[in-house]
């Protein structure tokens, strides 16, 4: 959007007069947090950059230590004290995890307990050691083992045209699904949320290694970088057909329910100033490519990428395009779709991708129940103001959706609200007892096994924790219908 001159001096001369918090960055390096820093964010009334466990830049500590106390400190307390559970819980979950999906995979490709004692007779029994072959399976995989696409409408009823893509519909036999979502072989419709139910051509699996920075405290007390490499964010690459494809599907892996970096990176509530880009998570820039947070040319702390956690990858990845120039590759994205997907960034990260944008790209955003991931990193302004982009379509009940209005937050934004603790956990009661009879209803591809049963009953301890998962969104896909946008 372009201001008249007139216009953008208002507007500047108005954020000169209101002093806020925003400016270049603020990463909070929770492995310094103390406990009577915890205490400290609770009782006493102090800028969150005065604390030593914060490094912000110049504009970011001028405009803290005018505003004097931050408002929302006690959700900053919070996100730290979830950290300390998460970093002490890394390792456990870690090995924890291994252990399950090892006897997960050793029970299922050996065929049960009883294909077990006989592959032990015949001396075939599978040891499954290799995680990275092709029939080992990841407790997402264990949780809705459903590996089939949607599949084609009968030839009965083909020709049938009051079948909505929402439910699972296809204007006739053997056409693939997405022939549906293309206008003249190239761009997607927009307001169609079936993107999970097309037919593809696998072209790749990427595994990215990262080399980023981490802040730590240096021998003599300040502060210096320490480069660290890992192998956390992937890619998976689908075309709609082998040859001359139309369409391209670029899928990031999202969070693994047992890696706790996954889960730590979600909640962190650092963030990066990226110029017009406004203010960006740090977790996820790293994830797609940050050299260094205290670089001043920010295009050059982010190199373009060429590749939790994954809506937030598949929301930022195009946005670094755009900042990067990438006119061509942007003009041919039909259309971002997430699901659960966290924060990114502030507002003005969230208007920068249509802002910047040659031709419009579709952002939709998908939300089940009470799910926690997109309800983090919190919305805490001053000290960290994420906001949602797109449009988003919130699914609740028996895969009843809507679309909520342009800026409209799911229900319990921050998740902490304790007036939605009836409401979260007799959704966690309700979606548990759906799962064991959905079957009934809608065919044996809806029956659940009892990987999934014991997932979704960690919910009632933890409401909001299994609803971050693949089985509720593609259900929500095939079997829910959205309300008409309310005006």
């Amino acid at each position: 959007m372009t201001m008249a001159g007139g216009g953008g001096a208002a507007a500047a001369a108005n954020a000169k007069k209101k002093k806020k918090m925003g400016e270049e960055k603020l990463i909070i390096m929770s492995e310094k947090v103390r406990f009577i820093d915890i205490l400290s964010l609770l009782l006493l009334r102090r800028p969150i950059t005065s604390y030593h466990f914060v490094d912000a830049g110049d504009a970011t500590a001028a405009a803290a230590g005018e505003l004097g106390s931050t408002p929302g400190e006690w959700l900053v307390a919070l996100t730290e004290i979830i950290q300390k559970a998460l970093a002490a819980a890394y390792y456990p979950a870690k090995y924890l995890g291994a252990a399950v999906e090892f006897f997960l995979n050793f029970v299922s490709l050996n065929g049960g307990v009883i294909g077990i004692l006989w592959n032990i007779v015949r001396f075939k029994l599978v040891i499954p050691l290799n995680r990275e072959a092709p029939n080992f399976r990841s407790m997402i995989a264990m949780i809705d083992g459903r590996t089939e696409l949607k599949p084609m409408k009968p030839a009965a009823t083909a020709g049938v045209e009051d079948d909505d893509l929402e439910s699972g519909g296809c204007a006739a036999a053997g056409v693939p699904l997405i022939r549906r979502h293309l206008v003249d072989g190239e761009h997607l419709l927009a307001e169609q949320y079936s993107i999970s139910e097309l037919t593809f051509n696998f072209v790749g699996f990427y595994s990215c290694w990262n080399r980023s920075t981490n802040l730590v405290v240096a021998g003599n007390g300040g502060r210096g970088a320490e480069f660290i490499g890992s192998e956390t964010t992937q890619a998976f690459v689908m075309t709609e057909r082998a040859t001359d494809a139309a369409a391209i599907v670029v899928a990031f892996r999202g969070t693994e329910p047992f890696n706790m970096q996954d889960w730590s990176t979600d909640v962190n509530l650092s963030w990066l100033g990226m110029a017009a880009m406004g203010h960006v998570h740090v977790g996820f820039l790293k994830a797609l490519g940050l050299q260094e947070v205290d670089a001043k040319d920010a295009a050059g702390a982010t190199p373009t990428p060429a590749s939790s956690l994954g809506g937030a990858l598949a929301a930022a990845f195009p946005a670094l395009l755009a900042f990067h120039g990438e006119a061509d590759v942007v003009s041919r994205i039909a259309a971002v779709h997430t699901y659960g997907q966290p924060r990114v960034g502030d507002a003005t990260f969230a208007g920068f991708l249509a802002a910047n944008a040659a031709t419009p790209v579709a952002f939709q955003r998908v939300v089940y129940r009470y799910d926690i991931v997109p309800r983090v990193p919190f919305d805490v302004p001053p000290v960290a103001d994420f906001r949602h982009g797109g449009t988003c379509v919130y699914y609740d009940g028996w895969y009843a959706g809507r679309t909520l209005a342009a800026g409209e937050d799911a229900p319990n934004k921050n998740y902490f609200n304790p007036k939605y603790i009836v409401s979260m956990y007799g959704n966690a009661w309700g979606d548990l007892f759906k799962a064991m009879f959905l079957w009934a209803k809608e065919g044996k591809d809806y029956r659940e096994g009892p990987v999934s049963i014991v997932y979704r009953a960690a919910g009632l301890l933890f409401p909001g924790l299994a609803s971050h998962s693949p089985r509720d969104y593609v259900n929500a896909i095939r079997l829910g219908h959205v309300a008409p946008k309310e005006a």
